[in-house]
């Protein structure tokens, strides 16, 4: 089997295999003589800004001179994306090498009765196999749904981080906020700190109970420690004071950060990935033990403080991460926001540093999303010259004309329909002028999509 062929094995996993369970999964990491436990692991769950977290932390950990790993979904455009060491995707040849190996170990337990595991288990074991072989300093997985039950949730980590947690994929993970948070928060563990924002809902209490339970540190990321100085359409400052940062004696005072990117919700995700920086170089430092830094006294070395924050600084400066609010050609961007709480996010960007602009959005999103809430939203919070609908491809296509109807209960801008994407773009462009701006929203498929298009 080549590496074309491993690709649509993987692809047509879910029409025969279901998710297998976690005891099926510590049974398959068994034959592969678990590779998950290389290196430092760090576990990352929550409904939005997963990913971002992560990549903000692998930036500022290889700013630090770690080698670091990073198993995160969806991917856009190509199935790699997935397994990166720093910023370099896994090549062809590595990808088929953890395929064979993950398969032989599949058709091994198969015949002492373990179930062939779902699309995301089967990457998460060839994550875990290439991992091993190329043995980072630390490892970043991010959850693939919830926490509890995900096959991620077989890591020993030794920092978690739970991310902004709203209502998404409620038919899998219960109706109610409780619930949700309940599910991403499983992936707390004993004797491991977890970093988390501090939500003024209902979320924030299950994590702090759950902490409470298992005896462990928690780290909470508050917005109102975070201030906003300057947004641009380049970048964004703001100064935010970590608890490394207010336990340092000479300090004690917000430090200023500054991200490449005009979305204003990556500021939290910035500001959850400085807390778990300082206090993995802070207290982690594989290969590093002069930088430790003693828990039970506060005499911190004013060096290694030093280095740690500039690191820190560098890393959340250098970070980019594709298809949030990303800048696809000049005045078009494209951003993921595909539940109602990353669309609120996204609005909150276009109303804060778009609002001189003219706003055209495009349009297309998943049949099994809350999309007549999203699209209220939308047309609440911001004004469009024009709304431009299309539809991804697959079996979660939602009818073009359907959600058009949606927008125009809510909005007196023209909304019109294009069923390709590749046409859409095209109409979309033709729109732009120098005072307006174009903003691809509703899925992560379609900024796949999108970037693929750029691409060929």
């Amino acid at each position: 089997m080549n590496y074309e062929e491993a690709v649509v094995y993987l692809l047509d996993i879910p029409r025969f295999a279901e998710k297998s369970g976690l005891d099926n999964l510590k049974g398959l990491l068994e034959e592969l003589g678990n590779p998950h436990k290389t290196g430092m692991a760090i576990h990352v769950a929550g409904t939005n800004g997963k990913g971002s977290v992560c990549a903000f932390l692998a930036s500022i950990l290889s700013c630090a001179g770690y080698r670091v790993g990073m198993f995160t979904s969806p991917h856009l455009v190509k199935i790699n994306e997935r397994f990166r060491i720093q910023d370099t995707m896994i090549g062809n040849e590595e990808f088929l090498q953890s395929f064979q190996r993950v398969m032989e170990a599949v058709r091994t337990g198969e015949k002492r009765g373990y179930r062939h595991p779902s699309f995301f288990e089967f990457l998460f074991l060839m994550a875990a196999c290439w991992f091993e072989k190329q043995k980072p300093d630390y490892i970043i997985y991010e959850t693939g749904l919830g926490g509890r039950l995900d096959a991620t949730n077989v890591l020993e980590p030794c920092l978690t981080v739970l991310t902004a947690i709203g209502m998404d994929h409620m038919e899998y993970l219960g109706e109610h906020l409780e619930e949700i948070a309940g599910e991403k928060a499983g992936i707390m563990k004993k004797d491991t700190p977890c970093v988390y924002l501090r939500q003024a809902d209902a979320s924030s209490k299950v994590i702090e109970e759950r902490g409470k339970d298992l005896g462990i540190d928690l780290i909470p990321v508050e917005n109102k420690k975070i201030r906003i100085d300057e947004t641009r359409e380049e970048y964004i400052d703001f100064s935010y004071l970590s608890q490394y940062d207010s336990k340092y004696p000479a300090t004690g005072k917000p430090i200023t950060y500054r991200i490449k990117t005009s979305a204003i919700y990556q500021v939290e995700n910035a500001a959850l990935a400085i807390e778990a920086g300082a206090w993995l170089l802070a207290y982690t430092c594989p290969k590093k033990a002069d930088w430790k830094v003693n828990k039970e006294s506060a005499d911190k070395s004013a060096l290694v403080y030093n280095d740690i924050s500039a690191f820190i600084r560098k890393g959340i400066y250098q970070m980019h991460w594709q298809g949030r609010m990303e800048e696809l050609e000049p005045g078009i961007y494209v951003d993921g926001a595909h539940n109602e709480p990353a669309i609120r996010a996204f609005c909150r960007t276009l109303t804060s540093i778009y609002r001189d602009k003219k706003i055209i959005l495009l349009f297309a999103v998943a049949r099994d999303k809350r999309y007549n809430e999203m699209i209220r939203i939308l047309c609440e919070t911001v004004s469009y010259e024009r709304i431009i609908v299309t539809t991804i491809e697959g079996d979660r296509e939602t009818p073009v004309e359907k959600v058009a109807e949606q927008f125009r209960q809510y909005t007196s801008a023209p909304v019109v329909t294009e069923q390709s994407v590749g046409q859409a773009l095209k109409l979309a462009r033709s729109c732009l002028k120098e005072n307006s701006r174009v903003f691809c929203v509703g899925s992560l498929y379609l900024v796949g999509h999108l970037k693929k298009l750029k691409e060929e």
